[in-house]
């Protein structure tokens, strides 16, 4: 997958610490202090359109502008609030349908095709605001099933929406891997009565982290809470799943330049990632998916050279209709290869174990998570990213056929 790279300048002590230093709006942002007006105009003196209270999601339209009094201020879509109010958010959040019916778009542009209809109430994980693309001015949001225009949405408040949180790092080694046997509905909790936040269909295939007990279909109660790419943490009947062979361990000789540290290696052939120990001994493997005919996963010795919990990621060639797209806050992040390829998280589909990127090597949530964990350089909590330069190591990439 390309990048648009445009920041790889900028780094204290290989840190960057927000999306707005590289990447115009718009962005998604929430209010910081316990409240705060929104103006009509950048001036305290105008019309005032209405408070907005802590915590308040809101997207960044434009790039910050001085107001008379010399402040700066942040334009959203209804109006103008102090920069200083509110800090940008890159975490993807559970959304329901504000309003009758919404069209969820395949790409942000209003001539795209239109993927399915949402009605009022449905579950959406939201991943960031986006641009239209190829002419579209539009702001969207984009979410893992599409793209939405930003004023269909709302934070959701349910227990349903609570209860679809993305899963933990931790669990990605103790997860199974199975593939969907026939068209599945994807749901927020073990019930029938939770509501459908997607569909599998045979092809896809899902990590399942944790089997639970809910309501029982055809007398059978157990269902599986999965990982994947777009319903991570969500829950499919048990009876929908078919249980695959698990990734097997593929390793390599470690490059004579490599640093010291974990080896990860990916086998195109296989289509799975393994890391190794300093030692050479797997500790964790996994399926992946990788670049389709034309935009293959290009085999060699690599580096991470850089790290991100979240990046924008885009199409270098806006234009060509074919390949243009824009994926706000793409999760765990691990450059490795100029040109954007890197090994990230997926929030757009299920193809594991076979090829489905334009490029780049996609993992579920958790095992992005866990594999970020383990590799250098260390991104510390309080940071968005970090660059292997200076005294910040890297980790070897084996791509083998």
């Amino acid at each position: 997958m390309t990048v648009l790279l445009g920041a790889l300048f900028a780094f204290a002590n290989g840190a960057q610490l927000a999306h707005a230093n590289r990447f115009g709006p718009p962005w998604q942002s929430r209010v910081t202090v316990d409240q705060t007006t929104l103006y009509s105009e950048p001036d305290r003196s105008s019309a005032a359109v209405g408070p907005l209270g802590k915590g308040q999601l809101v997207v960044v339209v434009a790039d910050q502008v001085t107001g008379t009094d010399g402040s700066a201020w942040t334009q959203i879509p209804d109006g103008y609030v102090a920069s200083s109010d509110i800090a940008e958010d890159t975490n993807p959040w559970i959304a329901e349908v504000a309003v009758p019916s919404v069209s969820i778009y395949a790409r942000p542009n209003t001539n795209e095709p239109i993927r399915r209809t949402a009605k009022q109430g449905d579950l959406l994980r939201v991943t960031g605001a986006s641009p239209g693309i190829e002419g579209d001015t539009n702001t969207w949001w984009s979410t893992t099933e599409g793209y939405v225009a930003v004023h269909t949405l709302r934070e959701a408040g349910s227990d349903w929406a609570k209860g679809w949180s993305l899963p933990t790092a931790d669990q990605a080694p103790n997860g199974w891997w199975g593939g969907i046997r026939s068209q599945a509905n994807v749901r927020a909790a073990a019930s029938t009565k939770a509501p459908v936040v997607g569909t599998l269909v045979p092809g896809d295939r899902i990590k399942v982290l944790e089997e639970v007990q809910g309501d029982a279909v055809g007398g059978n109660p157990l269902w599986y809470r999965i990982d994947g790419g777009r319903y991570a943490g969500a829950v499919v009947h048990s009876s929908l799943v078919a249980k695959m062979a698990g990734p097997k361990s593929v390793t390599a000789d470690r490059p004579a330049d490599a640093p010291p540290g974990g080896l990860i290696v990916v086998s195109r052939s296989a289509a799975t990632l393994t890391y190794l120990d300093q030692a050479g001994e797997p500790q964790f493997s996994t399926y992946v998916s990788l670049g389709r005919a034309g935009v293959e996963t290009p085999d060699g010795n690599y580096q991470t050279m850089g790290k991100y919990r979240f990046d924008n990621m885009s199409s270098n060639t806006v234009s060509n209709a074919d390949h243009a797209y824009f994926l706000p806050n793409v999760p765990f992040v691990q450059y490795y290869l100029e040109g954007g390829y890197a090994i990230h998280a997926t929030y757009w589909h299920d193809q594991f174990g076979q090829v489905e990127s334009q490029g780049c090597i996609n993992l579920t949530w958790s095992d992005a998570a866990y594999l970020f964990g383990l590799t250098q350089p260390v991104v510390a909590p309080d940071l968005l990213a970090r660059w292997a330069i200076g005294d910040a190591p890297a980790t070897p990439v084996v791509i083998v056929e």
